[in-house]
């Protein structure tokens, strides 16, 4: 799919001929761009770049930018992300897209008309800042997440068990939306450098305020990295807590049976001159003395908030 700029994206018919100089902006597979584009070493490197593609990046060449788009999906972000090629020289951008994610991203973007496209640098602005339109609103509510984990957390309720897991998830989750951030940062300051000369002033000042945004956004990624460790480490002081009030429990009724345990084992001897075993109320003083002995065990634990939980 090809698309002239005026002010917007026009479609361009298959036969209808485009002037030299004009700016373009088209959609290829990858099996449509090495047919006509593969006699250059941009073209070569492109292509090797996007087979193994894991991470976004721009490369500036002689008269061109080159690079790779690879894009966390929202709704799972530890699944398979959505991956593009661009090549953009001053009067063509070309999308290499296989899933028809780009297209439907360009009509999209048409439909918001977020400024008037003058130049194809103009519309790699745009799709970047199309891929980060909705960041803040999504970081907040990732936020609200983990506040919500914390308060399960603090509140003491039974329904914990599923914390560790949805914290390692929210952890790498997080990890790879900042890693995107950071990898969009690169990108822009990139095309800002700007050292072969192929945009304009005020085009490297477009991507100048877009490293801006990408870096708060990643310092804001890595608040919630940071967050979400500190509530895996809350979690685990109080399981420490817990499994701790246990041992101090079992280690209470050990105490408190300990003396009965000495009463039963020394009267267990059964030696000849024990007067104990022959006397009839002996049965009777060995009960006795094991209650007061309980009962002032337990009298003493409770004086020292032993048995508090």
């Amino acid at each position: 799919m090809r698309y002239r700029l005026k002010k917007r994206l026009v479609p361009v018919g298959a036969d209808e001929m485009i002037p030299e100089g004009e700016a373009l902006v088209e959609i290829m597979t990858k099996e449509e761009y090495w047919k006509t584009y593969h006699t250059r070493y941009e073209d070569h490197l492109l292509m090797r770049n996007l087979e193994k593609a894991q991470y976004c990046r721009a490369d500036l060449l002689k008269d061109c930018a080159i690079g790779t788009l690879v894009i966390p999906i929202k709704k799972e972000l530890l699944g398979r992300p959505a991956v593009f090629g661009y090549y953009m020289d001053r009067n063509r951008l070309i999308f290499i897209d296989n899933s028809g994610e780009a297209e439907r991203m360009l009509h999209e973007m048409e439909r918001i008309q977020i400024f008037d496209k003058t130049c194809v640098s103009h519309i790699l602005f745009e799709f970047l800042e199309y891929q980060v339109r909705d960041e803040i609103e999504f970081l907040q509510k990732y936020e609200e997440r983990l506040g919500e984990m914390e308060d399960r957390i603090m509140s003491g309720r039974r329904d914990r068990s599923d914390v560790p897991g949805a914290i390692l998830k929210a952890r790498k989750e997080l990890a790879r939306i900042s890693s995107y951030y950071g990898q969009l940062l690169n990108i822009s300051q990139t095309l800002t450098e700007n050292y072969n000369g192929l945009l304009k002033d005020e085009e490297c000042a477009l991507f100048h305020l877009f490293s801006g945004r990408m870096s708060r956004l990643s310092e804001y990624g890595k608040e919630l990295r940071e967050y979400a460790l500190q509530i895996r480490e809350m979690y685990q002081v109080h399981m420490d807590m817990k499994q701790n009030h246990a041992l101090s429990f079992l280690t209470m009724v050990t105490a408190i049976f300990m003396p009965l345990t000495l009463i039963a084992g020394w009267y267990g001897m059964n030696f000849k001159n024990m007067p104990e075993l022959n006397w009839d109320y002996g049965y009777l003083v060995c009960v006795g003395a094991s209650i007061l002995i309980l009962l002032g065990e337990i009298w003493y634990f409770k004086k020292n908030g032993w048995l508090k939980k």
